[in-house]
């Protein structure tokens, strides 16, 4: 089954936020919320929260599957109103955070977001550039979470979406929660976004799929249970090697970079460029990055 709107998806594990913007909380003796999303869902998670009768000091950790805008916006608001939140990351990820210009995108986008979002007034504004980003602890592939009453998260490293690219499995239920490290699923396709290296983003989706998560938790558009979530890795794993030749083939026949991406970014305007995280010019820079990688263009 495909869980499109914030809920259970088992006892142990709640979606929150949005639909495009997921966060899961995942409960033990203490609980872990996994995904950041964007500053301007911040309500929504408060709602969500208090509509579980969600203790919140038992909410000890924000893990951070990796450092793009649209998944850590809520970290800087979350450690102000809970000082006992506990943000992790990965070293690289914990380096590009105090790149000013990696800040700076963050800042720009989810602000941009809080401007037109409603019922978010008493949300402040980020200020990262300035105050920096909040990041207590590094963690890393092989290291686990117990967070107690049998529940243990696994990190596993997955480059190849970004740099700084991680998952969480969680045995017990037999859920992954791969961030953006196997694709983008939305309503017409899954899309493959190997935007850092794509011999890793298919590498790091082979590693995934050896796991054999039954669930899947994405932090964009929902997650999905059996039979979807058993199929999901291997669907993935295929539309991953499609695209590649797809993008290889494209650019064999147009022989220009530019129109190989024009042509590519008509299938890619489907789901996150509806709900406007992926703007037409960040599409085609990712574009272009994956057709220059794959075309050993530079």
């Amino acid at each position: 089954m495909w869980i499109k709107e914030p809920g259970s998806v088992t006892e142990r594990i709640e979606f929150l936020g949005r639909p495009e913007l997921c966060s899961y909380l995942v409960k033990g003796d203490t609980y872990a919320l996994l995904g950041g999303a964007m500053a301007h869902v911040i309500p929504d998670l408060f709602s969500q929260l208090d509509t579980l009768s969600v203790d919140l000091e038992r909410i000890r950790h924000l893990v951070i599957l990796h450092s793009h805008y649209d998944h850590l916006g809520i970290a800087p608001h979350l450690v102000k109103v809970w000082p006992w939140l506990t943000v992790h990351i990965s070293k690289v990820g914990a380096q590009i955070l105090k790149n000013q210009k990696a800040l700076k995108a963050i800042q720009a986008y989810n602000n941009a977001a809080l401007k037109t979002a409603p019922g978010v007034g008493q949300i402040e504004p980020l200020n990262c550039v300035k105050e920096g980003f909040p990041v207590h602890r590094i963690i890393k592939g092989g290291m686990e979470f117990d967070l107690g009453d049998r529940v243990k998260l696994h990190i596993i490293n997955t480059p190849g979406h970004s740099v700084c690219s991680m998952a969480a499995y969680f045995p017990r239920e037999y859920a992954l929660f791969p961030s953006d490290s196997i694709g983008s699923l939305t309503e017409e396709r899954t899309l493959p976004m190997g935007s850092s290296n794509y011999d890793d983003f298919q590498k790091s989706i082979e590693k995934i799929s050896n796991i054999n998560a039954e669930i899947v938790c994405l932090e964009h558009f929902g997650a999905l249970t059996p039979p979807e979530g058993i199929a999901f890795c291997e669907k993935v794993k295929k539309e991953a090697k499609d695209f590649r030749k797809l993008m290889i083939d494209t650019y064999k026949k147009e022989a220009d970079l530019k129109r190989t991406v024009d042509n590519l970014a008509k299938d890619f305007g489907c789901g996150l460029s509806k709900v406007g995280l992926l703007p037409e010019d960040l599409l085609k820079d990712i574009l272009t990055r994956m057709v220059k990688f794959v075309n050993h263009l530079e």
